[in-house]
């Protein structure tokens, strides 16, 4: 275990995977900001009754 985590294929994997989300997060419309925002709000207000 400990040699696949200080693996060089380990961290660039798990790097471009990081990167990859930030990108998807980063680059989405407005409108699917907002919906997916919204979501979760109405999740968090339903849970909270």
């Amino acid at each position: 275990m400990r040699s696949i985590v200080k693996s060089s294929f380990f961290w660039q994997f798990s790097g471009g995977f990081v990167l990859g989300a930030i990108g998807l997060l980063a680059l989405q419309p407005a409108e699917a900001r907002q919906t997916f925002a919204s979501h979760f709000e109405h999740s968090v207000s339903a849970t909270a009754r």
